[in-house]
């Protein structure tokens, strides 16, 4: 099954000029469109497109978008109106033209109006894939065959040949017929010419399994071809076409195959029972020996294709470097490795880690048995000439037969090894030649900027050498930090820190969002937190955001309950406290220090977050305004970094909208059900329609799991994604889950490390913001 993936590409924010021009494209002849991949391993939605030379292309949502939407031929601005309002985020005309013309153009999906058809498009070529291949039955037979033999995939008739065989086997073993058929094969050796053929003809009926699968599952299977797969002849069946079909239907497809294969060893043993033939009953057992084989999953046989299907992700071998590239310590986690979803990235990581070992140690040996392997070709060729010599003398067809096909079994493996060398050849040929195209693009860029220097005026005076050339980055080399988890931690400590296998990439990317999460701030930055319904965990949020920033970026930061009924923020930090919000807007004139206003603050002990009580006093009969939470806020920004507001349940509420007046930044809390996004979307539109676009924009969506194995649907993220900045998910936690006082240490670490994730996205707003006026 070949097939082309292309990386997925994100569109930038920016607007789309509405007067730019550009060249007018169109999308290739003969496309057909084969909808979305079904149990996709991928975190974002993919999409198959088949070209007019049959080969399946894998494309991110985007890219999909840009080829449906060039028919019929639009210039670039026009391409990138219609493609922005289809994804719901805006594709600049450099985006759109950058797309087409490094992805979509290459693959021979979308071309130039004015252009001809491309003739050679970007195709898949793995390096272990069948080469050499012939056509034995075209599509069009094939199909036919395969709708005949479609019902033998009926659940009951697939039950009962699993059944047979069984029993089959215990008969077969139990009835000592064995030792008999092989002497049977030693007496008469030209009767292992017959196994060779009834082996040939199972493994076609094996193709025709797979093609008969393929056509139960609703897909249309291609051609059925041999080709040299490594150094052997091999069947193949073009099942590409399945690729469209869900889960199910493709594993069906790769294990028709050996469905097919039951099916003859029933109908052998039925002969063998009926003749008492031992050639049948010898090849009952090769045909098994066979179909265990096809279940090994290190190369592209029917177990490989299995786990392939199980995973989600159709080519494990093209992620066999990304995975080795981000196992390596100290280097980012690779784009084809982070587009897995994570137990897809475990298993394809497992399977990696157990393959590449395997093909290391057979390489080896192969290169090694290599010239020992040519001469007993050689030797096998000569011997069987000197017995088709013989057995033409005696005019003994049979045995000139067996010769023959013995020379051409002893061929075929010498020309899949000319093959093979000659591929690795030129595959070592073309990376040394992009390499020394890449240096010698290095070395012009670097003559340009030795250039431009000509242009520039000559500095006056050398550098004067001072004591600020005494820092870590100058008298020191860089140093790989040591690990803190996991057996990298236990190597680096039991090695009496001698050996550094540096940080995990799970540890890489936590250090890269704390460093994020640490960005300054100038002056200060206020965030509100929000939802349209109760019980969804606003508060709780609310906490734990606050405290993930306060315990790890240091400056002063404040979470103030805004939700007039009954708020419960203050008690789920420290024992109660007299002072409120109440009291700070009647004494407002008199705070006049940081040292002043904390008198009226509760203060975790743990995290040093503080938080500024809501009015709960049963005889309060009237909310805050608007305009008390504007001077609320006012003075706060003189004595904090970083101001979160835990707002009310209420988005017609005079005070909240007056809080968002005030917010620089949204986070909304929705719950992981259909009811939880269909609430948060709304909240979303109601801003839109109200002047609130640019926070809608910048928001952060937090999806709060109130249960074990609560997680949004698919759809729901992707919607949030579109709209706003991130969209977070927060494990259930018991920790959370009290209500009382909140102990952060508690927590479980998947739930900090989203935390840090939320706390990081909104903290990339910081700098961008630039300082308040």
């Amino acid at each position: 099954m070949n097939h082309t993936r292309t990386a997925p590409q994100h569109a930038t924010d920016t607007d789309v000029p509405s007067g730019a021009t550009g060249p007018r494209w169109r999308r290739a002849l003969g496309l057909q469109f084969l909808g979305p991949v079904q149990g996709s391993g991928l975190r974002d939605p993919a999409y198959l497109v088949r070209r007019i030379d049959d080969q399946v292309v894998q494309l991110s949502e985007l890219l999909h978008l840009v080829v449906v939407h060039s028919e019929p031929p639009r210039g670039s601005a026009e391409l990138a109106d219609a493609v922005s309002t289809a994804y719901g985020r805006t594709l600049t005309v450099e985006g759109v033209e950058h797309l087409i013309t490094t992805r979509l153009e290459p693959l021979g999906l979308v071309v130039a109006d004015e252009a001809e058809e491309p003739e050679r498009p970007m195709k898949a070529r793995p390096l272990l894939s069948l080469t050499l291949k012939a056509t034995l039955v075209p599509a069009r037979r094939v199909r036919v065959l395969a709708g005949l033999l479609a019902p033998l995939f009926w659940p009951p008739v697939v039950v009962a040949a699993l059944v047979t065989l069984v029993a089959a086997d215990v008969l077969l073993v139990t009835g000592g017929g064995f030792w008999q058929a092989v002497s049977e094969v030693f007496a008469t050796p030209t009767t292992a010419l017959l196994i060779y053929a009834l082996l040939i003809c199972a493994a076609v009926v094996h193709e025709t399994g797979h093609a008969a699968a393929c056509c139960y599952g609703g897909a249309d299977p291609g051609e059925i071809g041999v080709g040299v797969y490594l150094v052997f002849p091999a069947f193949y069946t073009d099942v590409t076409d399945s690729y469209r079909l869900g889960r199910a239907g493709r594993v069906r497809t790769d294990l028709g195959g050996l469905h097919f294969n039951v099916l003859t060893v029933l109908a052998l043993v039925a002969g063998y029972l009926a003749t008492g033939s031992g050639l049948l009953l010898l090849t009952a057992f090769a045909l098994q020996l066979q179909m265990l084989q096809q279940l090994i999953p290190v190369v592209r046989f029917d177990g490989y294709f299995i786990l392939s299907d199980l995973a989600g992700v159709p080519d494990l071998f093209s992620r066999v470097g990304p995975v080795l590239r981000s196992l390596r310590p100290g280097r980012p986690v690779d784009p084809r490795v982070s587009e897995l979803r994570p137990g897809a990235r475990r298993f394809v990581t497992a399977w990696v880690l157990m393959v590449v070992p395997l093909l290391a140690v057979a390489v080896v040996w192969f290169v090694w048995a290599l010239p020992q392997f040519v001469g007993h070709g050689r030797e096998g060729i000569r011997l069987q000439q000197l017995v088709f010599d013989l057995a033409w003398q005696r005019r003994d067809w049979p045995a000139m037969a067996l010769a023959v096909v013995s020379i051409t079994l002893l061929l075929v493996p010498l020309v899949g090894v000319a093959v093979m060398v000659w591929r690795l050849a030129t595959t070592l040929a073309t990376l040394v030649r992009r390499h020394l195209q890449i240096q010698a693009a290095a070395r012009l860029r670097t003559e340009e900027r030795r250039m431009d220097t000509f242009d520039q005026p000559p500095v006056a005076e050398p550098p004067v050498l001072s004591a600020a050339d005494f820092t870590d980055a100058v008298m020191y080399a860089p140093r790989v930090p040591p690990p803190r988890h996991g057996w990298r931690r236990a190597v680096y400590e039991g090695s009496g820190h001698a050996v550094n296998p540096g940080p995990s990439p799970t540890e890489q990317r936590r250090q890269e969002l704390e460093r994020r999460l640490r960005t300054p701030i100038e002056g200060s930055r206020r965030v509100v937190v929000l939802s349209r319904k109760g019980g969804v965990g606003k508060t709780t949020i609310t906490l734990a955001l606050g405290s993930t920033f306060a315990m790890l970026r240091g400056d002063r930061v404040i979470a103030v309950d805004a939700n007039p009924d009954a708020g419960n923020l203050a008690h789920r930090v420290a024992p109660p406290h007299d002072m409120n919000i109440t009291h700070v807007l009647r004494d407002l004139d008199d705070i006049t220090s940081y040292a002043a206003l904390r008198g009226y603050t509760s203060q975790a002990i743990e995290s040093r977050l503080e938080v500024l009580a809501s009015d709960d006093d049963p005889r309060i009969q009237m909310a805050l305004a608007r305009d008390d939470y504007h001077r609320l806020v006012g003075l706060l920004d003189h004595f904090y970094n970083l101001i979160l507001l835990d707002t009310g349940t209420g988005i017609l509420d005079s005070a909240n909208q007056g809080l968002l007046s005030e917010a620089d930044q949204v986070v909304l809390v929705v719950r992981a059900g259909l009811d939880g996004g269909r609430a948060g979307a709304l909240t979303l539109d109601w801003m839109d329609e109200h002047g609130f676009g640019d926070l809608v924009s910048r928001a952060v969506v937090v999806v709060n799991a109130q249960r074990h194995g609560a997680a949004p649907p698919e759809k729901m993220r992707r919607h949030f994604e579109k709209r706003c900045q991130r969209v977070v998910t927060v494990p259930w936690d018991g920790a959370l889950e009290q209500g009382a006082l909140t102990d952060m240490s508690s927590l479980h670490r998947t739930t900090r490390d989203s935390l840090v994730d939320i706390a990081a996205a909104v903290a990339d707003n910081f700098v961008r913001m630039g300082a308040r006026p």
